[in-house]
């Protein structure tokens, strides 16, 4: 945060009880252009270190957050309402991304050759792949990884070459403050990462401001509006813009396993996860599925997560409000309540664990996009229906299949229109460092970690290099000589037929 603050401050919540947690000091949306101005200052000096310099800076703020393991999930659990296991959790999945970034990141950004192959014949020069950094990355942060979906990109962005400035979500600026502090430790360049804190007038300051490349995560009316300013100037951008994840349920998913990892995958994080199973299509009877995952979800413990609990709270009691009315909407368009569908009373913004039956897609298409504790079941006829259904909606981030037979599985996982599928398996491979992360419909486009995350931060710069002097077959003046070598050169590489 800087040093010149408006009289304002944001406060901080606890979702269980709603006890004041601190305040920070918001930052002045005027303020935003002078600081991205300092961070392409910061950046210039930052990218002409060696990786070896920028390396060794990025494993002591992996190690000063290490070393802090055990206090991020309690900050994350008092802030967000993630029973604890949750919040170490996400601290684990980020310190493996950063490590991931540390340990790849020196030979995934090298210049790399690029052959001549066949084209030598055209004396074409030889060249190199040199991957050149954008500049400023400026980040939009949400609240329900605080950790997660924002020090992995601000380490990418780092390992790229680039600066950053980023704006915590408003919901979750205890976190937030505490991921610049250890930024800070680490000794990073002054200027080069700097948080700016406050609502969404910060974050449109921020848009509009000298940056080079945006991340954002977030809803798709926000997240397409801030896309709209981005390309009307030209600035690329990483858009995660939330999920409406389906699982396919073939005739041989044996349903004890099956519903059981279900559970915990449309329920963790109360639901709020972009990953969250939301639609489970069952290839064949529905109800025996539909009811078994509502005996699991009445069994869920739900309260407090600084007690021993399964499920914490919503984030907040207006969320508890909408969801809520999606949800009765739902109810309205035919789907029955099988558990669940109801605000819990007392302090703090709880809701049951709610499983939905239903026989039509109109169910789902009211559900698009909802962000809670909810699944809805339906029965299809074919795993060609379920992957149809699956298909028809407007989210793309990811999607599972279940079933014995793998070679079944992966042959549905192909079709369906996302960017992740997993077999047998839901949420926790969004926590593979390697792997890319993203999707493509409504639910956003680029993507974030490994290899591909990595090159979304930087830019392929290509060198070709001649020696001067030399014969050359394309300059001035053209010859009937160079027209026989043209033409000798396509009857070789390019025949007819």
């Amino acid at each position: 945060m800087t040093d010149s603050l408006v009289d304002e401050f944001l406060k901080s919540r606890n979702p269980a009880n709603g006890q004041e947690l601190g305040q920070v000091a918001a930052t002045s949306p005027a303020e935003v252009r002078s600081i991205v101005d300092r961070a392409a200052h910061a950046q210039v000096v930052w990218a002409a270190l060696s990786w070896k310099a920028r390396q060794n800076v990025l494993k002591r703020w992996w190690a000063i957050l290490a070393r802090d393991a055990d206090a991020w999930a309690d900050a994350i659990r008092d802030e967000v309402g993630k029973p604890t296991i949750e919040g170490m959790a996400e601290v684990v999945s980020s310190l493996d991304a950063i490590r991931w970034t540390i340990r790849n990141a020196g030979k995934a950004l090298a210049d790399q050759p690029i052959g001549r192959g066949w084209q030598r014949a055209l004396l074409i020069p030889p060249a190199r792949l040199h991957w050149a950094p954008f500049g400023v990355i400026g980040i939009i942060g949400t609240w329900n990884y605080p950790v997660l979906l924002n020090a992995p990109a601000i380490a990418q962005s780092l390992a790229s070459g680039n600066a950053v400035v980023w704006k915590p979500s408003e919901l979750a600026i205890g976190v937030g403050r505490k991921l610049q502090d250890s930024i800070e430790e680490a000794g990073l360049p002054e200027g080069l990462v700097t948080a700016v804190f406050g609502g969404p007038e910060v974050g449109q300051s921020l848009i509009h401001s000298a940056i080079n490349k945006a991340i954002f995560t977030g809803g798709v009316a926000s997240g397409r509006a801030v896309l709209a300013e981005l390309g009307s100037r030209g600035i690329a951008a990483i858009a995660e813009l939330s999920g409406f994840d389906s699982a396919i349920i073939l005739p041989d998913a044996p349903l004890e396993s099956t519903t059981a990892a279900l559970t915990w995958a449309s329920f963790v994080g109360a639901g709020q996860t972009c990953v969250a199973v939301k639609r489970a299509y069952v290839v064949g009877n529905p109800l025996p599925w539909a009811e078994a995952l509502a005996v699991r979800a009445r069994k869920l413990r739900v309260g407090d997560p600084s007690t021993a609990v399964d499920v914490g709270p919503m984030i907040s009691e207006s969320a508890v409000a909408r969801f809520h009315a999606t949800i009765e909407r739902a109810i309205g368009a035919g789907a029955a309540v099988l558990t669940g569908g109801h605000p819990i009373a007392g302090p703090g913004s709880f809701y049951a664990p709610t499983v939905l039956l239903a026989t039509t897609s109109e169910v789902e298409q009211v559900l698009a996009g909802c962000f809670g504790p909810v699944v809805v079941v339906r029965g299809v006829e074919t795993a060609e229906a379920a992957i149809e259904a699956a298909n028809a909606s407007e989210f793309g981030l990811s999607a599972s299949v279940w079933g014995r037979d793998l070679r079944q599985a992966r042959s549905v996982a192909l079709r369906l229109e996302v960017g992740t599928v997993a077999i047998n398996e839901a949420v926790t491979t969004s926590a593979h460092a390697a792997a890319p992360f993203g999707g493509g419909k409504s639910s956003g486009f680029g993507r974030i970690r490994g290899v591909a995350g990595l090159r979304e931060l930087a830019q392929p710069r290509v060198i070709h290099t001649r020696k001067p002097g030399g014969f050359r077959p394309h300059l001035f003046p053209y010859t009937p000589l160079m027209t026989k070598i043209f033409a000798g050169y396509r009857r070789i590489f390019h025949p007819r037929g």
